[in-house]
């Protein structure tokens, strides 16, 4: 079990300017706040509003895999009821219950009908761009502490899944989130240094390029072919916690 610091929160490319705080003549100067209360507090301020409804939330701590492929599938319902069947039916057949590996996540796509046509252990730019263009989406493998802040802290938040499905008008890159259930952007480069995170300090991640199968196949020749893009990833559970208050807390 690793030590969960941070809950996933991502952090638009778009960085605060720092305010100085200058101490009073008479007293000693005020304390800043903690890690925890920043996020906590940047999460209210940027997201209590930004929750799409087509973004589905995680049922529990360690499900973000299941949700990811609820959430891609073509024929899943995505109300709250039967996405939750979904995740659990999702979960409860291809994992242990403890997060979700690359080849696990794969053979929950092959089981929802999509196929897993690239991987990486990085996040690669213009083979995420090609993706795009061709309707296809990515899903990224990569440290929530790193993503939120854009530090590099060195302080492990979880390992996590999210997707990638389109750009903003200003080159970012548009994430589908289930830890919130929102979508948010980013830019390419804290998405790749939060890869980079990933694998420095859970020793896996990268991503996986999904789309419709050219022609129809059945689910084991799914796995088959999926299963030949995911060892770079590692096999690193994704987990993720979707409390909000979850700082501190453990998480497989």
């Amino acid at each position: 079990m690793r030590v969960n610091l941070f809950q996933s929160i991502a952090r638009p490319s778009e960085t605060r300017t720092q305010q100085s705080v200058s101490p009073a003549a008479d007293g000693p100067a005020p304390q800043q706040p903690s890690v925890p209360d920043v996020l906590a507090r940047y999460f209210t301020d940027r997201f209590e509003a930004a929750g799409a409804s087509e973004v589905i939330k995680q049922t529990k701590d360690s499900n973000c895999g299941a949700a990811v492929a609820t959430l891609l599938s073509r024929t899943a319902g995505k109300d709250s009821a039967s996405a939750a069947q979904k995740m659990d039916t999702l979960e409860s057949r291809f994992t242990d219950g403890g997060g979700t590996t690359p080849e696990e996540l794969a053979k929950m796509l092959a089981h929802e009908g999509l196929e897993v046509k690239k991987g990486t252990s990085n996040f690669d730019m213009p083979s995420v761009n090609e993706a795009l263009a061709r309707g296809q989406q990515v899903v990224v493998q990569l440290d929530t502490n790193r993503l939120a802040t854009g530090v590099d802290s060195k302080i492990a938040g979880d390992s996590h899944w999210v997707v990638v499905d389109g750009m903003d008008d200003k080159g970012n890159y548009q994430v589908k989130d289930t830890n919130t259930g929102s979508k948010y952007s980013v830019s390419g480069q804290q998405i790749a240094d939060s890869v980079g995170s990933a694998w420095e300090l859970h020793r896996g991640g990268g991503m996986l390029v999904v789309g419709d199968p050219q022609s129809a196949m059945d689910e084991g020749t799914l796995v088959e072919k999926s299963s030949l893009h995911t060892s770079v990833l590692g096999n690193t559970d994704g987990g993720g916690s979707r409390a909000r208050g979850s700082f501190g807390r453990e998480s497989s």
